[in-house]
């Protein structure tokens, strides 16, 4: 994919907010478990090596929130996440976080940040997602964020199901606002079972002095196997059948 300019937009332009993306659910035979201990958060950046610190607040016995932040070299990062670990019921789940990066060093800094929950999920699955950012150039200088990789993933078990952003190449005068745009995507098949990790990453290089924001969803569904599909189309053809009666 080559690389694009992106759309400039003024500086009143706010961080577009991610639709959760569950759609109709089917319930089939699988069977998974995430727990609230098995919540993660890292950032691997440039700037430096900091332990981020991560409160973890229950909902429910299958759902909770998140706030975190990690700090080093006068760069930082902080995110809001809502997770529903697994839904038995309608073997399901999702992922839901908010970012803020800054690089307030005076150098470009590369940003690896992973954010997600760590158990299993039993598949074949189908993943749903959006994402959508800005970038912020607070400096006097021209500022720029760039991605050679994708810039940003859904992951099963530390491999990408689904990638946006790639190749992504972004300029901003000093003071200026540009929307990343949003993408959105669903029905992505991944045919094995989720053995360990199901999270969502963002790679990068961001100029200094300057600000990115992030909104992302990665939804996670098993698919009914043929056994569970085949007993769904039998109810309904005797049903048709009885109602012929």
């Amino acid at each position: 994919m080559g690389r694009k300019r992106l759309i400039q937009t003024p500086m009143s332009t706010l961080l577009p907010r991610a639709a959760l993306l569950s759609g109709l659910l089917i319930s089939g035979p699988a069977l998974g478990g995430f727990s609230l201990e098995g919540f993660t958060a890292s950032v691997l950046s440039t700037a430096g090596s900091s332990t981020p610190t991560n409160t973890v607040t229950p909902v429910s016995s299958t759902t909770w929130s998140a706030t975190g932040a990690w700090t080093a070299g006068g760069a930082s990062v902080s995110w809001t996440d809502n997770t529903q670990g697994w839904n038995p019921v309608t073997n399901s789940g999702f992922t839901n976080g908010n970012f803020v990066v800054r690089n307030q060093s005076a150098s470009a800094q590369d940003f690896s940040i992973t954010i997600g929950m760590t158990g299993s999920a039993a598949g074949p699955l189908t993943i749903s997602g959006s994402v959508g950012g800005q970038f912020l150039n607070a400096s006097t200088a021209l500022g720029s964020l760039t991605s050679t990789v994708p810039l940003w993933a859904a992951l099963v078990d530390g491999t990408p199901a689904r990638s946006e952003f790639n190749n992504t190449l972004v300029f901003a005068q000093p003071f200026q606002i540009i929307s990343l745009g949003n993408a959105n995507f669903s029905g992505v098949v991944v045919p094995t079972s989720a053995a360990s990790n199901i999270s969502i990453r963002l790679n990068f290089r961001m100029s200094a002095g300057s600000e990115a924001s992030f909104s992302s969803t990665v939804a996670f569904q098993a698919v009914p196997n043929p056994g569970a599909v085949a007993l769904i189309a039998l109810a309904g053809a005797f049903g048709r059948r009885r109602r012929r009666r």
